[in-house]
């Protein structure tokens, strides 16, 4: 089994550890110009951004040739997850591949404007057995597309519209960087698009920030901070360590 994931704060990479087998982050597949993926068993996991599926993971998709007998989809979210099944379904990847399985899990919310993140604890029991479930769906290779409501669907449409999330200047132009800055450069490991460059001891940003926020979750200083933020708190998931998420 290989499994292709994003995660800035830790909740895909646990689902992918959960499932076993060859874990792959996106992020550097694109880097390292990965394309070609040959497995019994081939899977992506990711958040859901804004209802829809993040421009740069649905692009990654669908320039993918896959080969597999198994091709799944899991799409985490922490308050409401749209029609994301339903995008998920019309996706094809470059050799014509469809999903088999695609579902969607509720996990921790840590999207910071949206949530106080010391509400936020992860890895709850109800999360555990969803997780085992879909687990043992993949697993014993169902074939299976959880539906979505008319509603889910109507609000992921209306969302394309304006989405919020395209790749350029996201989030850092409401980024405030505060005297606990050590220049330790671990925002500019972690930042999936190599957008993070460390300057004179202080992080700059270039333009293709994709707003995953996992500069502000897993800065050791908890320097970076969002001018929207609902508090300084900060989440990743509790099973997850910063140098599981560092490539």
């Amino acid at each position: 089994m290989t499994t292709l994931y994003f995660s800035s704060t830790g909740n895909c990479l646990y689902v992918a550890k959960k499932l076993g087998g060859k874990n792959l982050p996106i992020p550097s597949c694109i880097k390292n110009g990965i394309y070609e993926v040959k497995d019994d068993i081939v899977g992506i996991i990711f958040p859901v951004y804004g209802l829809l599926i993040p421009p740069f993971i649905e692009e990654y998709i669908k320039k993918i040739s896959v080969e597999c007998d198994y091709f799944f989809a899991v799409a985490t979210y922490g308050f409401f997850p749209g029609g994301i099944t339903s995008l998920l379904r019309e996706i094809r990847t470059s050799n014509g591949h469809r999903f088999d399985y695609i579902n969607r899990l509720k996990m921790a919310e840590n999207c910071i404007t949206f949530s106080d993140m010391k509400s936020q604890t992860g890895d709850s029991e109800k999360e555990r057995l969803s997780i085992q479930r879909i687990c043992e769906d993949i697993r014993e290779k169902r074939k299976y597309i959880r539906p979505d409501t008319c509603i889910h669907r109507f609000l992921s449409r209306s969302h394309m519209k304006k989405y919020e999330f395209e790749t350029g200047t996201g989030i850092t132009k409401d980024l405030t960087i505060n005297k606990s800055c050590t220049g330790c450069g671990i925002c500019e490991k972690i930042c999936p698009m190599s957008n993070i460059h460390i300057d004179k001891g202080r992080p700059r940003f270039d333009g293709t920030c994709v707003s995953c926020g996992s500069c502000i979750q897993n800065c050791p200083s908890n320097a970076i901070h969002h001018n929207g933020e609902k508090s300084s708190a900060r989440y990743r998931h509790p099973q997850i360590t910063l140098d599981e998420l560092l490539p």
